[in-house]
């Protein structure tokens, strides 16, 4: 029997609903901080990126203080209140179930550590599903492929695919010349994440071991 190979999941956008709960975070730290509120959509199409990233992204004229500010108070809002907002996508837990007889399942997400855990908590994921877990600080933020090879070091198999919801996903995975795979679930449609040419497009993850139990990948 071959070794089994690895898959590289997002988490926001691709294993849970998690949308409304980081917009309302962001927003309740902007106006703690005397910022003005963003708009949803404003907020969502930088989702992807590292909330440093995004928070610099939004109000580029801030100082770096008043952003760190803003950073730990998203931060806090997520972990306290806003984390009661996110969703399960049906069918994800029983999918990664399925998955990992046949894979090793790694978790690579750019929110912070503390929020992967209360997410997963939150949708009813056990964390012991995968043999690994990188959040924000662990790793050079996506689009960076950096995680592939911190992952295959660690767990000394080969990455096979990267998933996710946002172009950063499979910016990542092609540029670490591994398959990759763009979900609907999160904030970027089809023609968006087709730009940049994934592996495949699927639905959801829920769908994912039937794909790859037949020859859809040959």
């Amino acid at each position: 029997m071959a070794a089994k190979t690895v898959i590289c999941l997002d988490l926001d956008g691709t294993l849970a609903d998690s949308i409304d709960a980081h917009v309302q975070a962001y927003n309740l730290a902007f106006r703690k901080n005397g910022l003005p509120a963003k708009s949803r959509r404003e907020i969502t199409a930088t989702f992807g990126q590292p909330a440093g990233k995004i928070i610099k992204h939004l109000f580029p004229k801030t100082p770096n203080q008043k952003l760190f500010s803003v950073l730990k108070d998203k931060h806090e809002f997520f972990l306290k209140e806003t984390y009661k907002l996110v969703r399960s996508f049906g069918g994800i837990a029983n999918a990664l179930e399925k998955l990992k007889e046949k894979y090793i399942l790694a978790l690579i997400s750019n929110a912070a550590h503390e929020e992967i855990v209360k997410t997963l908590k939150q949708v009813k994921i056990s964390k012991k599903l995968f043999d690994t877990i990188l959040g924000e600080g662990e790793f050079e933020p996506k689009p960076s492929p950096e995680f592939v090879k911190k992952v295959e070091n660690k767990i000394g198999r080969r990455v096979e695919f990267v998933v996710g919801d946002t172009i950063y996903d499979i910016k990542s995975g092609k540029a670490a010349h591994v398959k990759t795979i763009a979900v609907l679930s999160g904030v970027q449609d089809i023609k968006t994440l087709g730009a940049e040419d994934p592996t495949m497009i699927i639905k959801s993850v829920a769908v994912l071991p039937e794909i790859l139990e037949g020859d859809l990948m040959q």
